[in-house]
């Protein structure tokens, strides 16, 4: 439960903070953190004391409980939504907002700025009261306030965090939602046939699953910057992991034609075998996503070999799939970028994009709308 609420507070962007009783954080963000090294908010003694004193005795606060329309409530509080569905996201895993309070303060970052802080006790009957903890939340325009301390680069990070805390949102409450009313409707004991209730728990399942593995990519997705180099034998690396691949696409679509050709004498490679196996993974799984279904035939093909002259390993995937124009082309590798209902999330080719940025690699994507898609990936040895 406590890695949940920790997940969360770090992609909510705004800067946010959770405590326990003994004041230890447990839980906090990225901007909470840029807000401490910048500003003198740490040194703030009417927020310090109001801390403290919410810990030890929260009762002498807002009481949140018998407050029956908290939405309405809230609302006359902030206006930031963010924060409101936060607290409603907190409350769907199990956290239960009991007491509130505020105060404003003024924040020196060179010039004071004014910002509202939110401080509530959160309670779950999973853990013991002891264990209660207190969420932070400091409301104001974190691109603004940024945006005079920190470069592009580190703001455009910053934009990529506010997207993946949308989507995550979206998802997290999707989540929670489906799961909340089937276990809901299986706990009142309505329904008595047995296969009902299965689907019902398959469904249960599903959810859970499909979220698990959206956090995963994103994890991976994180972490395409650690590197881990030794020498493969690739020639091996690649026939183990399209044999691996066909019999996949055997099980799951015995239609697709699936052809490879992997070069005998092609060199070993000192490079991260992981990252060179998710990206092309990730090319093969979105040949198989888009494919055309109306034609006769759906192909994929896999081709593997050493330039000599150039001193250039090139990996191919083509397909005869529904392809992409000039615009869709320039926009692969953005972070949750669709362009059809056969998308994921958009974190795919996001990911192969930056394992290719990583590893120091080359790619080139060849398309025409509704005929086919070549994606070639070069990998230069003098770079590995």
């Amino acid at each position: 439960m406590k890695n949940t609420i920790k997940y969360i507070v770090e992609i909510i962007d705004i800067p946010a903070f959770v405590t326990n009783k003994k004041q230890k954080i447990i839980a906090n963000n990225q901007y909470f953190i840029n807000l401490l090294q910048n500003t003198d908010v740490s040194k703030n003694k009417e927020l310090s004391e109001r801390i403290t004193d919410f810990i030890e005795k929260p009762d002498k606060f807002v009481d949140m409980i018998s407050n029956k329309d908290k939405i309405r409530f809230l609302k006359t509080l902030t206006s930031n939504h963010k924060i409101i569905n936060l607290l409603f996201l907190l409350d769907d895993i199990g956290y239960k907002v009991t007491h509130f309070t505020s105060l404003n303060i003024s924040i020196d970052y060179g010039k004071p700025i004014l910002s509202s802080v939110f401080i509530f006790r959160l309670f779950t009957s999973s853990l013991p009261k002891d264990n209660e903890l207190f969420i932070v939340m400091f409301d104001l325009n974190i691109v603004e306030f940024f945006s005079s301390i920190v470069s592009k680069k580190e703001l455009k990070e910053i934009e990529e965090i506010n997207k993946k805390y949308t989507v995550l949102f979206q998802i997290a409450n999707r989540v929670f939602s489906v799961v909340k009313g089937f276990t809901e409707t299986l706990i009142l004991g309505k329904y008595k046939d047995s296969d009902l209730i299965y689907k019902f728990i398959e469904v249960i399942d599903n959810q859970v699953s499909q979220g698990i593995k959206i956090l995963l990519s994103f994890n991976l997705s994180d972490h395409i910057g650690d590197i881990s180099f030794q020498n493969i034998n690739l020639y091996k690396f690649l026939n183990d992991l399209v044999n691996k691949y066909s019999e996949k696409l055997i099980s799951d679509y015995p239609e697709l034609i699936f052809d490879y050709y992997i070069q005998p004498n092609i060199p070993d490679l000192y490079t991260d075998p992981s990252k060179l196996e998710l990206c092309l993974y990730n090319l093969l799984d979105n040949a198989v996503r888009f494919r055309d279904e109306k034609k006769e035939k759906c192909f994929i093909k896999f081709t593997a070999f050493f330039e000599s002259s150039v001193n250039h390993i090139l990996m191919i995937v083509e397909d005869n799939g529904i392809g992409m124009d000039k615009d869709e082309i320039l926009q692969l590798g953005q972070i949750f970028k669709t362009f059809s209902d056969k998308s994921g999330i958009g974190l795919g080719m996001y990911t192969v994009y930056k394992i290719i940025k990583a590893m120091k690699w080359n790619i080139k994507i060849e398309s025409e709308k509704y005929k086919y898609t070549k994606v070639i990936l070069t990998i230069p040895l003098e770079n590995v």
